[in-house]
């Protein structure tokens, strides 16, 4: 299972950098280092329950990531060479990985967004209309290809209310930004570990056999 589920998402990911379908509301340039990304499959060996990690779009690229895509070629091993030489000193995974594991989900980790391109510039986020397509173009098949009893993460308000609706097949677990909702976040911890009450709460969606959706951040109207 372990290489067969590898062996798809680097398919899609294979498919994924070199898209071109030109959507709205994003940059993207292959030439300048500029690659739909955001797609990496992490500790696919691990035995246990696994889930997808789904934020909204990936956060603008530095410089030096462009400059590897360039160098290297904007092909997705060196996405993934880069993902995971940088992916240790970047704080949005390494505090959602806490989360996760807080959530006792030690197998697998798919990192993925709705949308896989970056904002344009002066773009606050992506289009509906691009949101859309990029989850039906890739996404959706992410999706058929990852062990139906893995839940969903999804990381923000927007991925969270986006992800409970498109997917009620599986558990849809919603927490705040872990880079951009600062005090949200934090809070939803107590003496190093999740706060008892959102332990149990996610417990409860886990372990369902009708799957729910549960947001764990501060409660919002529709949560």
């Amino acid at each position: 299972m372990a290489t067969e589920l590898r062996d798809s998402i680097d398919q899609l990911g294979t498919e994924l950098v070199i898209c071109t379908d030109g959507c709205t509301g994003i940059r993207q340039d292959q030439s300048a280092g500029v690659l739909p990304r955001c797609l990496i499959l992490e500790r696919s060996e691990s035995a246990g329950r696994g889930c997808l990690a789904v934020g909204l779009n990936p956060g603008r690229s530095p410089e030096s990531e462009r400059a590897h895509y360039v160098k290297l070629g904007g092909t997705y091993d060196s996405v993934k060479a880069y993902w995971h030489s940088a992916a240790p000193a970047i704080q949005y995974y390494v505090k959602a990985r806490r989360l996760i594991e807080q959530l006792n989900l030690d197998g697998p980790i798919l990192w993925s967004d709705l949308a896989k391109c970056e904002n344009a510039e002066g773009s606050d986020g992506p289009p509906l209309q691009t949101l859309r397509h990029c989850t039906r173009r890739f996404l959706l098949r992410e999706l058929n290809v990852t062990p139906s009893d893995w839940p969903i993460v999804a990381l923000g308000w927007e991925a969270y209310r986006a992800l409970a609706y498109l997917v009620p097949m599986r558990a849809v677990i919603g927490i705040p930004h872990p880079t951009g909702a600062f005090a949200a976040f934090a809070n939803m911890f107590e003496n190093g570990g999740l706060r008892n009450d959102l332990r149990a709460r996610s417990a409860d969606a886990l372990r369902e056999t009708d799957p729910k959706a549960v947001w764990l951040g501060r409660i919002k109207r529709g949560a």
